[in-house]
């Protein structure tokens, strides 16, 4: 998607299905993967095992401006956006917020909390910025069970004795057991 066509899309953030005031910049914003490394002893190279995704903390920072002529005050605007993101902080149980921008869709960052808001800091020509550290919000998946095999007659658990594997499991192992102990053909023999 193309910034020039798209304007509207990349100077605003929508958090919380609330568009923000004024124009944004995103900084910061990126992909991180977390690695553990171990050298080979008394060897060239080492192994690197994923450890998954680490969420990285960006920055948003919003340009406002007043302009009577256009009927714009964004200074107003960002009252009722900087309660969305106080949001996520309020009350016993803090909560994520979704987020829409391209820049950030195309790293898979969809949802995140609010880190620190920053004061306004003035230009001295009616105009301020206000920046705002996000952390993508990405909880820990949960683990597959004990057996990633799925088997049921792990060492140490026990069978099911009706669960339909369990059962086709011992008819074979009968099968086997009687081609075992039938007598041997000779050959040619029918």
């Amino acid at each position: 998607m193309n910034p020039h066509e798209y304007s509207e899309l990349y100077d605003s953030i929508l958090l919380a299905g609330v568009l923000s005031p004024g124009v944004v910049k995103l900084s910061g914003h990126k992909r991180s993967e977390k690695w553990d490394v171990k050298d080979g002893d008394g060897q060239d190279g080492a192994s690197t095992t994923r450890k998954g995704r680490v969420p990285t903390a960006f920055t948003a920072t919003f340009a406002l401006v007043v302009d009577p002529a256009a009927g714009v005050d964004e200074f107003v605007e960002w009252d009722g956006f900087l309660e969305v993101l106080r949001t996520p902080v309020s009350g016993k149980d803090p909560k994520a917020l979704d987020i829409y921008h391209p820049d950030l869709a195309e790293l898979e960052i969809t949802s995140v909390v609010v880190q620190d808001i920053g004061g306004k800091v003035h230009d001295g020509k009616g105009g301020a910025t206000v920046t705002v550290t996000f952390l993508p919000y990405s909880p820990p998946k949960k683990k597959p069970a004990a057996n990633p095999s799925g088997s049921k007659g792990s060492k140490g658990g026990k069978e099911d004795p009706n669960d339909p594997l369990v059962v086709a499991r011992k008819e074979l192992e009968g099968l086997l057991n009687e081609s075992n102990n039938a007598p041997a053909r000779k050959s040619g023999a029918f």
